[in-house]
């Protein structure tokens, strides 16, 4: 048995509280609608791939359905 990886920020996004889907596909409660801007673990796996989205590295400047409880608050900019 493997000892699972300790949590760490493989990359820094923006959360998009408004919409429900993502290309064309419905999320889930338990799913955030994210940008990622910044990608610190370019070879770490996402959470939820696609066909074009396997690593945090494929997943600059797109949106991706990320898990809420993977999410961690930096800042709470809004824009006004």
């Amino acid at each position: 048995m493997f000892a699972r990886d300790r949590p760490r920020v493989v990359a820094i996004g923006r959360v998009y509280a408004t919409g429900s889907m993502i290309h064309t596909l419905s999320l889930r409660e338990d799913l955030s609608r994210v940008v990622d801007e910044k990608v610190e673990v370019v070879d770490a796996e996402v959470p939820k791939p696609t066909s074009e989205v396997t690593f945090v590295g494929q997943a600059r400047g797109t949106f991706i359905a990320w898990p809420t409880h993977l999410l961690k608050v930096i800042s709470k900019k809004h824009k006004v």
